[in-house]
């Protein structure tokens, strides 16, 4: 298991990377250097007939982290090692007439071992052209466990191996070792980024474009799969996308430009997902996966877990792998073509608009699902899934507007924006199943004299006899087609009236309309065969279970065959398997409202709000009722004080019968920024969020309910209805100091902190309790810049990294195996610019 005990902390670490946090991260930690420093820094030689101007930024990382590596891993992931913080070179032709460029820019950072290693490349000559280059490599590592949920129960299966901890709740003092030490949804990927754009004759009136862009993922994972149990899979992750882009600009007609746009793309996807978690043994000594869910009062994995015999040994009849198997080789070609024009030609009319379309296919060859184990519920024992899918996406959508500048002060602006696409699609599985009763017995193989959908080849050892079917066990061969069919048509319009009343204040009114179409239908086709024993399940279940077997008491489409199997074949109207065409017609009604004043120069203040309602909703989460407030200003006290702020609140509803859905979003915040002197400056800043839902659902629970809002879901036998709730409250503050006491020297000491509290209200049944959601994220930092000689500067910073979760008992947070995590992280480098 990768990373699952770390020493060293060094650059090779596997595993690091959370994408542009850490970017965000070393940009927070950036010094502040004097101004006037700076620009003698910047001054740059002169050579030939370019000004150079050059940096290069190195030194080392220094951490101690204590808690859980694997969180701060996910969170932050900035390790130990010597690093290249910063190389840059800028060269500007002095006469702008250069020989092959007269402006190149490249920059690099994070080379040596940081998550984000970033290189950029600009280069351009005028009137002939420019390039933009950009490579990155992201390491993307993931791992934050919920094994130790404590809804999850803390009693451990009887006879269970010594140093057994499913890590799902053995009490705080036993020092056991687990089966998982890390998520069953652990990722650990590599992205190598690249994107390359040239522009030829910029200036002209007809100018060309071409770009290539490739975006590779690689890396391994963990996933499970819900057959039985949660077996726990390892995941090879291997997916690239390139992208090719040729592109025309015609500038003909004055203040007018149109731009034709070709562009491929292809995706090719290689991912794998194999078994490899067999860490406990039958009584015969073959291992075994036993998965992930460890949970005795309700018999999971099974009844008498480590039953044996002998004790500690699996019990036999538990659900378990093993061995598994999914690939497929996937393959998605998108070619699309826009078209764009843009132009202020007539005096009082600006149009913008844009027409694209694409129609792209998608085949994965060569899917191959295959299970060696016993799921108990069936009685399966060998599966094999094989066939070719196909689908096919195509996807036309256009947008349109226009401002009339009826007079200075009053404007007309319109937007149209249209979508249509449909995404139909095929899967024709051959599936071959074998069964037994337990994992000590190999499957039984029927030889029937009937056809058969396909021909199914028997897994080594298997032997001759009648299977041990269940009544839920799937066909022992089928053929089946699935087809599936999915559209959606949107048309939407925007019309607004804008009024300046005067220099001081202006407004603007306007109409939202949305119409969309979700049209989706599916249908399958069914060729199977149900051998015996107890051949009539499934799709040929006995009408009348009282009655015996006969073919009078199957259903259509079932035949009873002379060797006692029963074939299926969907009836050519196929009416109970075709889903029929569905069509959900929505319309939304949005009133716009706006309004901005500048009581003075230097303070301005605006007001935005928007009131929508819905006839229809296609998911139960999607509201029929929105409000929208939101309010900005920004205001410049003086020179050295500007003060900035804002307020979001956004409400959604769809609480119709059975769904009573609420939700709402507010938003508040403030920064502030001082400048009293160019030795002195400091920022500071205040967010807090607030977010709540509610949503009706329906459940499955072998305990009794509890509560006053628990009652029984209408319509529907056995499922019980609750009012489930989350709540979330978010406060987030930082500031940021920097001082230059003297010239060569400047200090910056700062933070930045998040504390969070909140509850999920999933379940109510005594054995699971409403979670708490109470977390505290702590980054202070602080650090010198010394400019101890010409053209040198040597920095020196610290960072703290802390992440808390309540401990508190009772609270719902991870008790079991705290994800807390604190680290000291030290930065020292020299920066020698000229």
């Amino acid at each position: 298991m990768p990373n699952a005990n770390r020493t060293g902390r060094t650059e090779t670490l596997a595993g690091r990377g959370i994408g542009l946090l850490s970017v965000a991260l070393y940009l927070m930690t950036a010094p502040v250097v004097h101004a006037q420093q700076s620009q003698e820094e910047q001054k740059g030689i002169d050579q030939g007939n370019y000004n150079i101007k050059q940096s290069i930024e190195f030194g080392g990382r220094f951490s101690s982290v204590g808690g859980d590596e694997q969180v701060y891993d996910t969170f932050v992931n900035l390790q130990q090692g010597p690093r290249l913080l910063g190389f840059t070179t800028e060269m500007n032709s002095l006469d702008h007439h250069g020989t092959l460029f007269d402006r190149l820019y490249f920059s690099n950072f994070g080379y040596g071992g940081d998550p984000n290693e970033v290189s950029r490349l600009r280069i351009s000559k005028n009137k002939w052209y420019s390039f933009d280059g950009l490579f990155r490599h992201d390491e993307n590592f993931w791992d934050y466990s919920l094994q130790a949920n404590p809804i999850n129960p803390s009693t451990l299966p009887g006879n269970a191996p010594v140093g057994f901890n499913p890590i799902v709740g053995a009490p705080i003092n036993v020092l056991n070792t687990s089966i998982v030490g890390t998520s069953p949804h652990l990722f650990n990927t590599r992205r190598n980024l690249s994107d390359y754009n040239v522009i030829v004759l910029p200036d002209s009136k007809v100018r060309f474009r071409a770009g290539y862009s490739r975006n590779s993922i690689q890396g391994p994972g963990f996933t499970s799969i819900h057959q039985g149990t949660e077996q726990y899979l390892f995941d090879e992750y291997k997916t690239t996308v390139n992208a090719y882009r040729l592109g025309v600009d015609f500038r003909l007609l004055p203040r007018t430009n149109i731009s034709y746009d070709q562009i491929l793309s292809y995706y090719k996807g290689d991912t794998g997902i194999t078994e490899t978690n067999q860490q406990f043994n039958l009584s015969n000594g073959t291992p075994v996966d036993l998965g992930v869910s460890f949970n005795p009062p309700v018999n999971q994995p099974c009844a008498n877990t480590f039953g044996g015999p002998p004790a500690g040994a699996v019990n036999a009849t538990c659900s378990a792998y093993f061995s598994y198997l999914n690939h497929g080789r996937t393959r998605t070609n998108t070619p699309t073509e826009q078209l764009s024009m843009q132009s202020n030609y007539w005096k009082d009319w600006d149009f913008s608009a844009r027409v694209s379309y694409s129609g792209g296919d998608s085949n994965v060859f060569g899917y191959n699902e295959t299970i060696f184990g016993r799921e108990s519920r069936t009685n399966l024992r060998n599966d094999g899934v094989t066939g070719p899918i196909h689908n096919r996406r195509v996807a036309a959508n256009a947008d349109f507007g226009a401002t009339w500048h009826i007079t200075d002060k009053l404007s007309f602006v319109d937007s149209f924006h249209y979508l249509n696409w449909h995404d139909p699609g095929e899967f024709d599985a051959g599936d071959c199943s074998f069964f037994s009763p337990n994992l000590l017995t190999t499957a039984h193989v029927f030889t029937p004299t009937a056809t058969t959908p396909l021909t199914c080849a028997a897994p080594a050892g298997t032997i001759l006899g009648t299977p041990a079917h269940s009544g839920s066990s799937l066909a022992d061969s089928s053929v089946i087609v699935d087809s599936n069919f999915l559209k959606q048509d949107e048309k939407t319009n925007l019309a607004e009236f804008e009024y300046q009343f005067s220099r001081k204040i202006g407004g603007r009114l306007g109409f939202r309309y949305r119409h969309r179409a979700i049209d989706d239908n599916f249908f399958e086709t069914k060729n199977e065969i149900y051998f015996p024993n107890n051949a009539a399940r499934g799709d040929c279940a006995l009408v009348n279970p009282a009655q015996p077997l006969t073919q009078g008491n199957l259903p259509t489409g079932c035949t009873l065959n002379g060797d006692g199997s029963i074939s299926f074949v969907t009836p050519p109207s196929g009416a109970s398997f075709a889903s029929g065409l569905g069509q959900t017609l929505i319309n939304e009604y949005a009133g716009v409202f706006g309004l901005w004043a500048r009581p003075t120069s230097n303070w301005r203040i605006s007001f935005d709000t928007e009131l929508m309602s819905a006839d229809k909703a296609f998911t139960r989460i999607s509201p029929r009722e929105s409000q929208e407030y939101r309010v900005r200003t920004t205001y410049k006290a003086t020179s050295w004080l500007n003060v900035n702020g804002s307020i979001t609140i956004w409400e959604g509803r769809n609480n119709v019968e059975n769904v009573n859905n609420l939700q709402h979003n507010r938003a508040y915040g403030f920064s502030a920024l001082f400048q009293p002197t160019e030795k002195y400056g400091f920022e500071l800043g205040y967010d807090y969020n607030d977010v709540y839902s509610q949503i009706l659902i329906c459940f499955t629970s072998s305990a009794v309910p509890v509560g006053p809002s628990t009652v029984n879901c209408p319509g529907v036998t056995g499922l019980q209805q609750q009012l489930s709730t989350y709540t979330n409250k978010s406060n987030y503050g930082y500031f940021d100091f920097s001082v230059t006491p003297v010239r060569r020297l400047t200090a910056r000491v700062g933070a930045n902190l998040t504390g969070t509290s909140g509850s999920a209200l999933l379940v109510i049944t005594p054995s699971v309790p409403s979670g708490s959601l109470n977390s505290k994220w702590l980054h202070p930092f602080g650090g010198v810049d010394y400019h101890f000689a010409k053209d040198w500067t040597a920095k020196a910073y610290w960072d703290y990294y802390g992440y808390h979760e309540d401990p508190t008992p009772g609270t719902g947070q991870d008790v079991f195996a705290p994800r807390n995590f604190r680290a000291n992280l030290v930065t020292l480098s020299v920066r020698y610019a000229f």
